[in-house]
């Protein structure tokens, strides 16, 4: 392997030859085993080096776990399963497409890291996104679509079933005082039927949506130049924002539950407990929508958590900058999307930012 050759690609001995624009920069193998070999003789603080396999058949699991590979690129024709890993950052159908990504790679300079302004701006950026792509308004409506048919959905029924109710209750009494006062618990079951309806569409409608705020971060990604990931399928994108919800439920509320008491007992303390809260609401609220990128690039908690430690100035300014929007009354619903395409586009730059320097070490761009 040359000094400047970072890409190692795995092919079987009947597929295409390299395109000539990117042999003198990649080490060849048609072996699993060979390359394998040669990537654990490199030193182990080497990183960066990218793996492209252009058959999906060849097995990857042990070459997955080198410390010198970072970046893994797939050639499937087919749509069959594809081992999950952080490493993989693209699956392509097509040969071209593969190496048109791998030039963008080539091409890459270093970039600074998101910090606090970043954060902040991201949200207004992916509105803009969104603005000025009509593709996309159809799924940035989806979340208030969602939200609306559930609202009419838990409302209709609840609302009738007190108005039933209460029928009930005035046939019963006929007393005149007993007949006001079930005409004011009948607006008052009715204001509790709409708030639980209200409620529960509310905290429903997010998880519902995330196949269609996930399509959203592909189409992101694919401004960005971007590789996609492999698509979940409904059931496990679904599943993971209901675990995303329940964990930001489980971790908010006894610490602003501890927060709010301390305030009630000690009202002095409410010049520190109303900026804090502030604070860690931003800081939930940017956990909850970066996760929807950042579950796309990376696998489980444990790896997840260690990015918003690492960034987390951009994560708190992200947050701050989503919560001042979502003070417009109506606007959760309604601009997520723009929200969901602002921590993509900060993810992204957080991930291009970690690559020290372009994957290959060249003089002057390669043409496609």
């Amino acid at each position: 392997m040359g000094t400047t050759t970072n890409i190692v690609w795995l092919q079987n001995e009947h597929d295409e030859p390299i395109p000539n624009e990117l042999r003198s920069y990649t080490a060849l193998f048609t072996s699993e085993d060979v390359c394998y070999q040669f990537i654990s003789s490199l030193p182990s603080t080497l990183r960066g080096l990218t793996l492209v396999i252009t058959d999906s058949t060849i097995s990857i699991d042990r070459l997955l776990k080198l410390k010198q590979i970072s970046t893994v690129y797939i050639l499937s024709s087919s749509k069959s399963p594809v081992k999950t890993s952080s490493k993989i950052h693209g699956c392509y159908n097509d040969r071209q497409s593969l190496i048109e990504q791998i030039v963008i790679d080539l091409n890459r300079t270093k970039l600074s890291p998101p910090g606090f302004f970043n954060g902040f701006i991201a949200p207004f950026q992916g509105f803009l996104f969104i603005l000025t792509h009509p593709s996309t308004w159809i799924r940035a409506l989806v979340p208030a679509i969602i939200f609306t048919l559930l609202l009419f959905a838990f409302s209709v029924p609840g609302v009738w079933g007190m108005h039933l109710f209460t029928n009930h209750l005035t046939q019963r009494y006929n007393s005149r005082w007993m007949y006001y006062g079930i005409w004011m618990l009948r607006f008052l079951l009715y204001a509790v039927a709409i708030f639980l309806s209200l409620l529960l569409a509310f905290l429903t409608a997010q998880p519902l949506s995330s196949p269609a705020l996930e399509s959203l971060v592909r189409a992101q990604e694919r401004e960005l130049k971007y590789p996609n990931r492999p698509e979940e399928s409904f059931c496990a994108s679904v599943w993971r924002s209901i675990r995303v919800a329940l964990v930001s439920i489980v971790v908010s509320c006894p610490v602003l539950l501890i927060l709010t008491l301390t305030a009630f007992f000690f009202p002095p303390a409410a010049f520190l407990t109303i900026p804090l809260k502030f604070l860690f609401t931003g800081f939930i609220i940017a956990y909850d929508i970066i996760d929807y990128p950042l579950s796309l690039h990376l696998l489980g908690v444990r790896e997840r958590t260690p990015w918003f430690k690492h960034y987390r100035w951009a994560t708190l300014g992200f947050g701050l900058s989503m919560e001042l929007i979502f003070f417009i009354p109506g606007a959760f619903l309604l601009l997520l999307p723009a929200g969901v395409c602002g921590a993509t586009i900060l993810v992204v730059a957080a991930e291009r930012a970690q690559i020290e320097q372009p994957l290959l070490l060249i003089e002057a761009p390669i043409k496609s």
